[in-house]
């Protein structure tokens, strides 16, 4: 006699069982699966851990207030990233705060020839303008570079995340590489410009 082990439930599944019967399990499944890619998605967005740890809770909480509205004709990840990525645009807006540099420290490495203070301070002013010039974008550009260049998804499936169209998308990405590269330009090798 043999058993099999029960097949995890579907996104899709879990959101069908917590609309017909508001299983609160279904629900807690789903926040599990998807906050450490929302928030990460929120704090590349944000350039801030406290806020995106703040930000990624109210995400949540707009999702699960329409969920009963989810009809599925997207992905539930497509449309719970759209939910993250507009809470985070209108929070930049109201927000209009100052740069906000990388809060996260680099792991501390033994100093050597090849990393020692020099190196590591070079690094730490990279990282600040990376941050400056990430903070410069608009919303709308900076999601694209978070969701290809960070998170790893196709344009296509991006676009989808964003409600554009491919090619509204692709000028998108394009926009915000030229203005990152304008502005990452004096650490840029001359190969890379």
């Amino acid at each position: 006699m043999t058993t099999t082990a029960a097949r995890p439930e579907s996104d899709e599944e879990l959101v069908r069982r917590y609309q017909r019967t508001g299983a609160l399990d279904a629900a807690d499944e789903l926040i599990r699966r998807h906050t450490p890619a929302t928030r990460r998605m929120i704090r590349h967005m944000l350039l801030c851990d406290t806020d995106a740890d703040d930000l990624t809770q109210e995400v949540f909480i707009r999702a699960f207030h329409a969920l009963p509205r989810f009809n599925g004709r997207a992905h539930f990840t497509t449309w719970l990233y759209r939910i993250a990525l507009n809470t985070a645009r209108t929070y930049i807006a109201r927000k209009k705060k100052t740069p906000v540099l990388f809060t996260e420290n680099p792991p501390d490495r033994p100093e050597s020839a090849t990393y020692g203070p020099e190196r590591r301070m070079l690094n730490h002013e990279l990282d600040a303008r990376i941050s400056a010039a990430l903070n410069r974008l608009k919303p709308k550009l900076r999601a694209a570079i978070v969701l290809t260049m960070i998170e790893g998804y196709p344009p296509a499936e991006a676009a989808r995340i964003e409600s554009c169209l491919t090619a509204t998308f692709y000028w998108r990405l394009h926009q915000a590489r030229k203005i990152l590269q304008e502005a990452l330009r004096p650490y840029l090798d001359d190969d890379d410009v």
